[in-house]
């Protein structure tokens, strides 16, 4: 009795009939509903894709992404027209009134007598077909429905357990370094700003200068002169690139040769080295809970997607095709 509430096996049900019904229509004498099945991109179809793809990214697709493009625009068809057959369209409220106005405003009445017969009138005339939003609206409740887990696939407490012993490495907090360091300005210094940082960093190695002290015989930094629980991605962010290495390779304690940054030139004291830690299991308990589940719908929706996928003939240019 559970099952037969349940609204994933209305779900899935549904779709069976459904099918079965557009088979045995498609299989009858003289019946035009094969086109139901095939699903056939043109030219200019796949011209406005290569323009959205080469705006994008500033040139045009190569074979395999191209290839990818168009098995995304068939995925998105398909399950638009399944959305479709299986009355995803007359359950929506959204896009129900949605074709209502739009009938509506066809129509050109001042209030909205008869809401159904409207709706019914907007589907004769195709006005869902060419409507993004309704696509987009019901492309992405199918692809909801269609990976829905019920009860027993959700990540089970061992599993998530297991999930984190895999992922322990990808889990652990990077590395960190805290340091001082002393700035000599290229804007300022242009010509000889690593021969002045070469310079003064033996003087600073010989009087064993302190580096708060230090800090006075270099030039003011906008970001100051203290830096403190820094990963190598956070350095090269505010630094520029491959000076998270270098503040990596300082050793500790002791002033580092000099140390190119997108600003000039640094000596670097690192006095705290903080190895990475990888969280207890129960902080990151939520997070791997949402990446098993997301695994798992999508598998689903896989499954869905290449079963539906055999049912349906896509149609390219012959060009396309012989490419």
């Amino acid at each position: 009795m559970f099952l037969t509430r349940s609204p994933l096996v209305h779900f899935l049900l549904l779709g069976v009939v459904m099918f079965a019904a557009r088979g045995w229509l498609a299989s009858g004498p003289g019946s035009a509903d094969t086109e139901a099945f095939r699903i056939a991109l043109d030219s200019a179809r796949l011209a406005e894709m290569e323009k959205s793809f080469s705006d994008q990214m500033g040139r045009g697709p190569g074979p395999e992404e191209l290839d990818r493009m168009i098995e995304a625009e068939v995925d998105e068809e398909i399950l638009y027209r399944e959305a479709l057959a299986r009355g995803l369209l007359q359950r929506d409220g959204g896009v129900q009134t949605r074709l209502i106005q739009k009938m509506h405003f066809l129509e050109g009445k001042s209030e909205i007598e008869d809401a159904p017969a409207l709706l019914a009138r907007a589907v004769e005339l195709g006005l869902h077909q060419d409507d993004i939003v309704v696509r987009r609206i019901l492309v992405q409740k199918m692809r909801l429905l269609g990976s829905m887990l019920d009860a027993s696939q959700q990540p089970s407490p061992d599993e998530i357990a297991d999930a984190y012993a895999l992922q322990r490495e990808r889990l652990r907090e990077p590395d960190r370094r805290s340091f001082f360091h002393v700035f000599l300005s290229a804007d300022r210094r242009p010509e000889h700003a690593l021969a002045d940082a070469t310079a003064l960093r033996g003087r600073l190695e010989e009087g064993r200068t302190p580096p708060d002290a230090a800090i006075s015989l270099g030039d003011p930094f906008p970001l100051g002169h203290r830096i403190e629980h820094r990963s190598r991605r956070d350095l090269d962010r505010t630094f520029g690139p491959r000076f998270g290495d270098q503040a990596f390779d300082a050793p500790p304690r002791r002033w580092s040769a000099p140390v190119t940054s997108a600003y000039g030139q640094h000596l670097l004291f690192v006095d705290a080295v903080e190895p990475g830690q990888t969280p207890p299991l129960e902080s990151v308990a939520d997070r791997l809970r949402r990446g098993l589940t997301q695994q798992r719908r999508d598998k689903k929706l896989e499954a869905l997607l290449s079963g539906l996928r055999t049912r349906y003939e896509v149609v390219l240019p012959k060009t396309q095709e012989a490419g």
